[in-house]
């Protein structure tokens, strides 16, 4: 059972006397990850050729189903692709904690697929040169504070736990942590040899921003009482939308020696801005509330211009040519969800 929290106008919000509640999911992904490396191939210092180096994970949407459940301000959920034969699917942990005060999420993606290089030289058309099985973990942890609190209800529109009786609106201030990154094989192919034995990468990044959550109630009929919730039926959409500017912004470039060495080189990205956006929309009705959603995030990384010495596990000051390149990075996601909780 839930005990009523004093603090919350019951003229905006209502609170239902059910505490826990168990959900299925069916969630429409697309996770982006991957790195454009603009190149100056300079030979001799004389002649210098520009192109693009492009590394992707995870272009296309996927299709996952899972199941959750949680208690009064806490969800967690696990959901596993389909459709796809090859025992490598890719899985999505999150765990959620929804206070009225404040929201704070967990989650963990492994990604495993295939990754496409491509390679853009000026005035010609681009060409892919290999295809890579590879590998990528995405790590988030996400929170903000809720000002107007006793007013507005973010858990309304995402997880039923509580009832929007009257629109309403706050100011939110809030953080992000991201960890993420790909492993390559570690065989040499072409992308390795280009970026100096590369294998593999990982960022790390904090962000902080503020902005503001509405919920727009679009109907509502009151339930008989807080354990008398039959009758109950409402309908409440949710826009929320954060400005973030990244100001850790880190990455480790992950390089492979000729004996087998695995190396770590760092190098420091500047600041960036980045958003985190989220759209709900949640039809409550008696002990059932259908929810679906859809949560938009995007980070870069972005570095200045090195050589290829300064990127290397290894000198190569007795060729006649280097490279010139710097790194942009991007971890980006899509979520579209549909889910159905039962409250008891």
């Amino acid at each position: 059972m839930m005990q009523p929290d004093k603090n919350l106008d019951s003229t905006y919000i209502f609170q239902p006397f059910k505490g826990w509640n168990v959900s299925t999911t069916y969630k429409a992904r697309w996770d982006g990850i991957g790195i454009k490396a603009p190149v100056e191939y300079v030979v001799k210092n004389i002649t210098t050729l520009p192109f693009n180096l492009y590394l992707n994970v995870v272009d296309d949407m996927t299709h996952h189903v899972g199941v959750g459940g949680g208690y009064g301000p806490i969800n967690i959920g696990f959901s596993t692709q389909v459709g796809k034969k090859s025992e490598k699917k890719n899985r999505h942990l999150s765990f959620n904690w929804s206070s009225t005060k404040f929201n704070l999420q967990f989650s963990h993606s492994k990604i495993r697929d295939t990754g496409k290089c491509i390679m853009e030289y000026e005035g010609a058309d681009p060409s892919v040169i290999q295809e890579l099985e590879t590998s990528a973990n995405l790590w988030r942890i996400s929170g903000f504070y809720i000002f107007n609190h006793k007013k507005f209800s973010f858990p309304s529109a995402y997880t039923g736990r509580l009832v929007q009786k009257k629109s309403a609106g706050s100011i939110l201030v809030g953080a992000k942590y991201l960890h993420g990154g790909i492993a390559l094989p570690e065989k040499r192919t072409a992308v390795s040899t280009l970026l100096s034995d590369l294998i593999g990468y990982k960022t790390y990044q904090l962000s902080v921003g503020a902005g503001y959550s509405f919920n727009w109630v679009l109907y509502h009929r009151d339930a008989e009482t807080r354990k008398d919730i039959g009758r109950l039926h409402n309908l409440t959409f949710n826009i929320t939308a954060i400005p973030l500017l990244t100001f850790v912004n880190e990455m480790s470039l992950i390089h492979m020696d000729e004996n087998g060495k695995k190396n770590r080189i760092g190098v420091h990205g500047h600041l960036q801005p980045n958003v985190l956006g989220k759209v709900g929309l949640c039809y409550a009705f008696g002990h059932l509330y259908v929810n679906c959603g859809f949560e938009y995030n995007y980070n870069i990384f972005r570095t200045a211009q090195f050589t290829r010495d300064e990127l290397s596990a290894k000198p190569y000051n007795d060729l006649p040519y280097e490279y010139k390149l710097s790194i942009i990075g991007h971890l980006a996601n899509c979520v579209g969800s549909l889910e159905l909780h039962y409250r008891f």
